[in-house]
Parts: C-alpha cells; sequence; structure tokens
C-alpha cells in the first residue's frame, strides 16, 4: 500500500498492489487535461486507489470532450490522480516521489514512453519509445 496527499495535506490517496503501467505518456488528451508536455504516470486499476482523507475536498473535472477527469484538492489545486478512457487512475510520479522521498519502489520506475509519436519535445533517455 502507497498513500499520497496533495500540497495542503487535506486530501490523501491509498493505492495498493503494483501499477499496471510505469512510463510516460506523450498523448495529446493527458497534455490538454494536465496541461503539461507529457505525462509521468504510476497507473492502476481503478479499484485499487482510493481517497482515504478529504473526499468532501475534492473536485473531479470532467472534461467536456474526452472519457478522462481530474480529480484535484479545492483548496490548494494539486492534482491527486486523473483517469483515461480505459478507466484507469493515473498518479503523477512526480507526487509519487514528493509524498515518498527517495527513489521509486521496484517496478514504479518508468520503463517505456508511449505515444512517442505524438510528442511535443524529444527525450532522449534510452528507454523504448512506443
Amino acid at each position: 500500500m502507497h498513500t499520497i496527499h496533495c500540497d495542503c495535506e487535506a486530501v490523501e490517496v491509498t493505492m495498493t498492489g503494483q501499477p499496471k503501467v510505469h512510463g510516460y505518456c506523450h498523448c495529446e488528451d493527458c497534455r490538454e487535461l494536465l496541461q503539461v508536455p507529457y505525462h509521468s504516470v504510476l497507473a492502476w486499476q481503478a479499484d485499487q486507489v482510493a481517497i482515504t482523507r478529504g473526499k468532501e475536498d475534492v473536485i473531479e473535472f470532467q472534461h467536456p470532450r474526452k472519457r478522462m477527469t481530474r480529480i484535484f484538492c479545492k483548496h490548494c489545486g494539486d492534482v491527486m490522480y486523473n483517469t483515461n478512457a480505459m478507466g484507469w487512475k493515473l498518479v503523477s510520479q512526480l507526487l509519487f516521489q514528493r509524498c515518498n522521498p527517495g527513489p521509486l519502489p521496484d517496478g514504479f520506475e518508468s520503463t517505456a514512453h508511449f505515444f512517442y509519436d505524438r510528442r511535443i519535445i524529444d527525450i532522449n533517455d534510452g528507454l523504448p519509445k512506443r
């Protein structure tokens, strides 16, 4: 079990088990939803992620055209996770590391870049580009 929390600590999220995917996403959907050039993700099945503190302190933004949501703290604005069209819950590796200092646990390190052909920034890190 692993936990993350927002910057003001009003909201806590718990993840159980191992993430399904751990890598960098370069798709247009993530860029548009999160306003980032690419997203470092730890993706879990929906039932493996739960808000364990501060449910009343989160806002869920449903993208108007895509089957994606962004869940964030209404006080500090930290995005706790987002969902993709497959229903997975995606936690930022940066948020995970901020809340769990030190190296990522085994099996959490990025293993590839996904949708790299759609990138807007070139990354030369030796990881597979899919």
